[in-house]
């Protein structure tokens, strides 16, 4: 906006000094630009350190497993956590949570970048690349949630007074994603001035930037090259002449494919704010109520268990033993991590039904002693949030090499790389159990019973995998099962899967002309419920 809070409460500050002061002349000096807040007197670089936290706590926590958790039917429960996610009624404010990026990252993405661009400092070429990579990632969470969105007007109201701005059709932004990508991706330079002022990490917090890399030029670019790759395949079905050459690409760039590259952002048990937004929801920290506490759902302990799948024991955490009837907020939290308080054994697991808001036991203790719970030693208060990880690249790379695309490999071999880096990720996390460590033997054992396979058979096994691999990102693993048409039951007898997020309540009441020009570019009624728009399809979602 043009009207700046800053300046109103500078005046405010003035009225009131001028009220006491004897001496009013020295006050003129307040009006020197030097004591203004403007972004050439402010330090900007702290911006990219909020983006990489918005973003990577913004992709994890509770909103992500109540509904997105549901719909890939990794949880369930019987409270009301779930009636979006478990039995698909639509929730206005879980729907419009993820649009509050144009507040937030994806606003300090476009400010940053604007202020680098306007800066035009040669030894800032690192750091303009990183920011680009970060809006797109931020770019490709919201398109993927609500389809057509604003971004070519996106964060211009303080730039240029754009309050409405217009809709790109996703296949656009899809085009503007990897070409921004590839302009990044190529602009990096390992000139020792520029590296010396690239954005680090620091063991003081007020002095740390880039606290994902740590300033690694080559980490960032096989990050970029990653998202490159993610976008490709994600575009495969809809333009796949587009997808193969991004997709080559990035594979010939160089993307993630071992688990030290990983996007991570570290949490600690600190403050809330510190914490891991999953390991917090699910410990039910601050209130605790017994009957919110969810818990795996039935498809998904069914499938690990009939596939005898050693991730088993890094993701069912116990069932409550049956001696215990006392189940109140306080009683759950101080059993949650007490390992004596639950039988662990995975041959008896068992997961929650789907699609119910009825208690399905007799009493509460009895929901506890039944079902499956995820497992807290996984989700420890810091535990490390993985947002882009060496499975899923190898995973993507065995897919382009199903399509015959050039990859340097062979669709077996990245196939068995993936489940490998899978394994050893879900087996990294320091919380673990010694008995919740998967050995390498069991990798091997279980890639030898589960073959890639050919033609259509190999490529449900890889949507089967990518599946069960992404259970720690929910979000990224509904767009994989929507792209890849992995057929999972409904929750509901009435309803099928959300396909996408509806369009947020704040859009139809501050920019409703653009909105339903952007509905209607799509062929839809501006005047369908909220409940027929979940079920439309994105532009890249063709099966």
């Amino acid at each position: 906006m043009k009207s700046n809070i800053f300046y109103r409460f500078l005046l405010a500050v003035l009225i009131l000094i001028g009220g006491y002061a004897c001496d009013t002349d020295n006050l003129i000096d307040l009006d020197d630009p030097k004591y203004m807040l403007t972004p050439d007197n402010a330090d900007m670089s702290m911006l990219f350190t909020n983006i990489l936290i918005s973003h990577g706590r913004g992709s994890t926590g509770g909103n992500p497993a109540r509904l997105e958790g549901g719909y890939c039917k990794y949880y369930a429960t019987y409270s009301n956590l779930m009636l979006f996610g478990g039995l698909y009624q639509f929730d206005q404010g879980l729907n419009d949570n993820p649009w509050g990026v144009y507040t937030g990252a994806l606003k300090m993405s476009i400010a940053l970048e604007d202020f680098l661009v306007k800066k035009d400092d040669p030894n800032q070429v690192n750091n303009l690349a990183m920011t680009r990579i970060m809006k797109v990632a931020v770019i490709q969470r919201l398109t993927d949630f609500y389809g057509d969105v604003p971004i070519t007007e996106a964060g211009q109201a303080y730039i240029s007074n754009n309050m409405k701005p217009g809709y790109d059709r996703q296949a656009d932004i899809y085009k503007y994603m990897l070409q921004t990508l590839d302009q990044a991706l190529t602009s990096f330079s390992t000139d020792a001035t520029v590296v010396s002022l690239t954005w680090k990490g620091n063991a003081d917090p007020k002095k740390a930037r880039d606290i994902v890399y740590n300033g690694n030029i080559d980490k960032w670019k096989k990050y970029g090259y990653s998202l490159m790759l993610r976008i490709a395949m994600r575009a495969s079905d809809a333009d796949a002449a587009m997808a193969k050459t991004y997709a080559e690409k990035a594979i010939a760039g160089g993307v993630i494919t071992n688990n030290a590259d990983n996007w991570t952002l570290q949490t600690k048990d600190g403050m809330n704010s510190e914490k891991s937004p999953y390991s917090s929801f699910f410990e039910g920290s601050p209130s605790g109520d017994p009957e919110r506490y969810m818990k795996l759902g039935e498809y998904f302990v069914d499938f690990l268990k009939a596939k005898a799948d050693p991730r088993r024991k890094v993701i069912f955490g116990g069932r409550l033993n049956n001696t215990i009837t006392a189940v109140t907020a306080s009683n759950m939290q101080t059993y949650w991590r007490d390992e004596s308080k639950w039988d662990w054994d995975l041959s008896q697991a068992k997961g929650m039904v789907h699609g119910t808001n009825a208690n399905p036991s007799p009493t509460l203790a009895a929901y506890h002693w039944t079902y499956t719970s995820p497992n807290p030693f996984l989700f420890t208060m810091d535990q490390p949030l993985s947002i882009l990880t060496a499975s899923e690249m190898n995973y993507l790379i065995a897919e382009a090499a199903l399509n015959s695309w050039t990859t340097g490999t062979t669709a077996a071999a990245a196939y068995e790389a993936a489940i490998t880096a899978s394994m050893n990720f879900m087996s990294s996390f320091s919380g673990l159990l010694p008995t919740q460590k998967i050995e390498s033997s069991e990798i091997t054992d279980y890639i030898a019973a589960n073959p890639l396979g050919t033609g259509d058979a190999a490529k449900q096994r890889l949507a089967e995998e990518m599946w069960v691999s992404m259970y720690m990102n929910p979000t990224e693993a509904w767009s994989n099962v929507r792209r890849m048409n992995l057929n999972l039951p409904s929750n509901s007898a009435t309803a099928q899967m959300p396909t996408r997020y509806a369009y947020p309540e704040n859009e139809r009441s501050n920019n409703l002309d653009k909105l339903n020009a952007a509905i209607t570019a799509q062929g839809w009624s501006t005047s369908m419920t909220r409940e027929e728009e979940i079920s439309k399809k994105l532009w890249w979602d063709k099966n």
